[in-house]
C-alpha cells in the first residue's frame, strides 16, 4: 500500500494527498470536517473547496509549486538521496515549513509539532556571518538538517531571527516544523553575475522608495554579500513560548499555482499566466482589485524601466487574509537582469518573462505595445503613462538613497550598479 501524505494549515488538517492508478502526481481531497468549519478557504484558486476529490494533474502544479525549482532542485534532491522528479518524495521530505501555511507529512504520523505551546529553535553559532562566508558548506548542511521547503531557482534557507536583536545577530534554526521568519540567500552566483546580491537589494529598495509595497530585505557582508528577506507570509506577536516570541504562518500562492499552470512553464512565453490572467483573478477574488491591478501596473512598469526581464508568475503572489479575503503579496525578488548582457558578467535573456503588447524582447516594446497591455490589464492608457512617468521621475532619486544605505554598510559598487541601471532605463523612458 503506498502511504499518503496529510496536509495542514497551521494545526488544522484541510486534506490528504494519495495516488490512483494511472495519476501522474497525488491527487487531493479535503478533509470533511475542514470543509464544515464556517471560514475554511481554498488551499489555492485552482483547488476551490469541494467533497469531490481533485486528480491528480489538478493537484500537481499548486503542491509542486512548493518546491525547489531547477538546479536548486536537483541540488537538494541529491543531497537527500532522492530522485530530482519524484516531487511527492521531496514534499514528505522538506513540506515541515512550505511558503504560506502549509505543512505536509506522511498519513500515518501525527502532527508532533504543536504550534502555540512547542516553538523549537536552535541557536545558530557563527550566524549569518558563517553562512555568508563559507556558503557552499553552510547552506546544504542547513538544508539537510532542516527540511524546509522554499520554491524558486536559488539556493537558499530560512531562519527564525530574534526581533530583539540587531539583524546581523539573534538568528536560530527552526526545529520539528517550527515556522522560520526571514530566508537567506548568500551570493552564490557572484561569479557569474557581479554584484547580483548588490542588484537585488538595490532594486527592491528602490521600488520601495518609489512607493511599491515590498517584503523587508537586508544586506550584509561587502566581501562576501548575503540578502536577508523578511518573510511577508509569516507574522510575529509578543506571545513568548520556550523564551521566543511566537511567529503565526499566512497562507499565500503564486499565481502559476493559482491558475494551476506548472512551475517549470512560469514564463509565458511556455505557458505560464501574463497580464490578462492576473488582472482577471484579481477582478474575481482580490478585496481591492482596482487596487491591486494598479500595482501589478506599477510593477510591470518598474520592472520594465529598471530592465527585469525575470519578473515571471511565480514573482506574483496572492495572500488569504485572517478575514477570508485576498490580496496582492508585497513585491520580491526584483532585480536588474539586462545589466549582464555578456560585457558584465554571463549574459541573461533580454525577453520579458511576461509580454508587454506583442513584444517579449524588452528592447523591441514600443509605445503600441503599452496600447495593448493597457487593453490587456483594463486600465486607462493615460493612467499607465501617468505611472511610467511617475516612476522616470522618481527613480533617479529613489535610487540614489538606496544607493546611501549600501554605502553605508561598505559596498562601494553601489553607485557603478545604479549607473548601468539608470543606463538602461535611459533607453525605454521615452515609450511614455
Amino acid at each position: 500500500m503506498i502511504m499518503g501524505l496529510n496536509v495542514y494549515r497551521n494545526n488544522k488538517k484541510v486534506g490528504l494527498l494519495d495516488i490512483e492508478a494511472n495519476e501522474p502526481f497525488y491527487g487531493f481531497t479535503y478533509d470533511s470536517e475542514y470543509l464544515a468549519i464556517e471560514t475554511a478557504q481554498p488551499l489555492s484558486l485552482s483547488l476551490p473547496l469541494t467533497e469531490s476529490r481533485h486528480s491528480g494533474s489538478v493537484a500537481e502544479p499548486y503542491f509542486e509549486g512548493l518546491l525547489p525549482e531547477g538546479d536548486a532542485r536537483d541540488i537538494i534532491s541529491q543531497r537527500l538521496g532522492i530522485p530530482t522528479g519524484s516531487s511527492v518524495k521531496l514534499l514528505k521530505a522538506l513540506g515541515r515549513d512550505c511558503a504560506g501555511d502549509i505543512v505536509i507529512i506522511d498519513e500515518d504520523e501525527k502532527l508532533v509539532y504543536d504550534y502555540f505551546n512547542n516553538q523549537q529553535y536552535i541557536f545558530l553559532s557563527g550566524g549569518i556571518k558563517k553562512i555568508a562566508q563559507k556558503p557552499r558548506e553552510e547552506v546544504p548542511r542547513l538544508q539537510e538538517d532542516m527540511r524546509l521547503s522554499l520554491a524558486g531557482a536559488q539556493e537558499k534557507i530560512a531562519l527564525y531571527h530574534d526581533p530583539e536583536n540587531d539583524i546581523k545577530d539573534g538568528w536560530y534554526v527552526p526545529s520539528q516544523g517550527a515556522p522560520s521568519t526571514h530566508i537567506i540567500k548568500p551570493g552564490l552566483r557572484e561569479a557569474f553575475y557581479p554584484s547580483v546580491t548588490l542588484n537585488e537589494f538595490l532594486c527592491m529598495r528602490t521600488a520601495k522608495n518609489c512607493g511599491i509595497q515590498t517584503a523587508n530585505v537586508y544586506l550584509l557582508y561587502p566581501k562576501t554579500p548575503v540578502i536577508i528577506i523578511q518573510r511577508y507570509d509569516r507574522t510575529i506577536d509578543e506571545n513568548v513560548v520556550n523564551g521566543f516570541k511566537t511567529v503565526t504562518r499566512i497562507h499565500q500562492e503564486d499565481f502559476c499555482q493559482a491558475t494551476g499552470i506548472k512551475s517549470s512553464l512560469k514564463y509565458e512565453q511556455d505557458g505560464g499566466p501574463g497580464f490578462r490572467q492576473i488582472r482577471d483573478l484579481l477582478s474575481m477574488y482580490a478585496k481591492r482589485p482596482f487596487e491591486d491591478v494598479l500595482t501589478v501596473v506599477k510593477l510591470a512598469v518598474f520592472n520594465y524601466l529598471i530592465g527585469n526581464c525575470d519578473a515571471h508568475a511565480k514573482n506574483f503572489s496572492l495572500l488569504y487574509n485572517d478575514d477570508g479575503s485576498i490580496s496582492l503579496a508585497p513585491a520580491y525578488d526584483l532585480i536588474s537582469s539586462t545589466i549582464y548582457d555578456g560585457r558584465f558578467g554571463s549574459k541573461l535573456s533580454r525577453g520579458m518573462a511576461m509580454r508587454i503588447g506583442m513584444h517579449e524582447n524588452i528592447d523591441k516594446i514600443n509605445s503600441e505595445d503599452f496600447v495593448i497591455f493597457a487593453r490587456d490589464i483594463s486600465v486607462r492608457l493615460q493612467q499607465i503613462k501617468i505611472i511610467g512617468n511617475e516612476l522616470i521621475e522618481k527613480l533617479p532619486t529613489a535610487f540614489s538613497q538606496a544607493v546611501t544605505e549600501a554605502e553605508k554598510i561598505g559596498f562601494s559598487d553601489a553607485e557603478m550598479i545604479m549607473e548601468r541601471i539608470l543606463t538602461e532605463t535611459g533607453k525605454r523612458k521615452m515609450v511614455f
